[in-house]
């Protein structure tokens, strides 16, 4: 066949020759794509809403079906204010006639209402949603339906409690510790770290002050020189010093939490005590494919009667009074020896 000669095709259904840009003549066809254009059209005509100093678009409903964990603290923002905008009546009826997809998230958020108000006895639909924000809550909704509070924590992707990869982050882990980590890791590896790499050395009172936040004052060189030589942040130099630098400070919080987890062990008592705090009165919005599951905790769950170190991995096991296994990793949140050392307990 010649270089310069057509593919000559023709539908079979109406004889349209394609070769010369012809569109299918079929009127079913016809019908198809001329609703598709008006869906399309007044799907782009959705204003946006603006809610808690953000823009609510159409688009943020491909939030409840990505699954990119590297994403996954960007999206929980839009899915969570998705929730809450659709809760307090913020999104306008015309979501929810164009788009389907809109709409039976709304029937979802709205059956889980009504079981969570069945499981407390409530009669009344007068429901306000409030957003809690920071480090100190252990819930991400407050919902005052009538003069009733309720505590509720939203999971993306799980199904039931269990399943969750991580419940609670205990800051300041120190405090559930027998002997405080700060320290250690100050006396024993960040000290040789500063000094091998001529970085500036703050005093221990300044170490232990700033340490617990993400972006330390008195680290702030070596946070920077850390993420410049990790090759997926955006402050990547590829800097041979840098890179040894951060891999050094990889190893020695390795090493570290392995050494100190082999000496030291855990308040058992305490440790309960703050999970039975977070845990009590709060009611979990597990979401997976495409429905929501209403899930309380058996406390009994929480309470911790043996604990077992697994130094090699970073973390204790808990066995708790229900025979559950509670994983309780530590670890840096900001940065490998560098900053917010915490709990990861799932």
């Amino acid at each position: 066949m010649p270089s310069n000669s057509k593919i000559r095709i023709i539908r079979n259904c109406c004889g349209a020759k394609l070769w010369k840009y012809e569109r299918c003549k079929c009127r079913q066809i016809r019908i198809i794509q001329k609703n598709i254009r008006i869906w399309l059209k007044r799907i782009n005509s959705l204003e946006p809403v603006i809610y808690r100093n953000t823009n609510i678009t159409y688009q943020y409903i491909n939030s409840f079906v990505d699954k990119n964990r590297s994403k996954n603290d960007f999206n929980n923002k839009k899915r969570e204010n998705i929730i809450g905008c659709i809760i307090n009546k913020r999104i306008p009826t015309k979501y929810y006639k164009f788009s389907r997809r809109w709409y039976q998230l709304k029937k979802q958020i709205d059956l889980f209402i009504q079981n969570l108000c069945e499981s407390k006895g409530i009669t009344s639909r007068n429901i306000v949603c409030y957003h809690t924000a920071g480090r100190t809550h252990h819930y991400d909704f407050r919902l005052v339906i009538d003069n009733t509070e309720i505590m509720v924590e939203f999971k993306f992707n799980v199904s039931c409690i269990n399943d969750t990869p991580q419940f609670v982050s205990p800051m300041k882990p120190s405090q559930y510790l027998d002997s405080s980590y700060e320290e250690y890791y100050y006396d024993y590896y960040f000290k040789p770290l500063v000094n091998k790499y001529k970085l500036p050395l703050p005093t221990k009172e300044e170490y232990l002050q700033d340490i617990h936040s993400p972006k330390p004052k008195c680290l702030r060189e070596h946070q920077e020189k850390y993420y410049k030589g990790c090759s997926k942040s955006s402050k990547y130099s590829g800097e041979q010093s840098d890179i040894t630098f951060y891999e050094s400070s990889k190893k020695a919080s390795h090493d570290s939490i392995s050494n100190f987890i082999s000496k030291y062990g855990v308040k058992k008592n305490k440790l309960t005590e703050y999970l039975l705090e977070t845990q009590r009165n709060k009611y979990y919005m597990l979401f997976k494919d495409n429905s929501f599951n209403l899930e309380t905790v058996d406390l009994e769950q929480y309470m911790i009667t043996e604990m077992k170190a697994e130094p090699d991995k970073n973390r204790y096991i808990a066995k708790t009074k229900t025979g559950r296994n509670i994983k309780i990793l530590l670890r840096w949140k900001n940065g490998n020896g560098i900053a917010f050392p915490s709990f990861q307990i799932s």
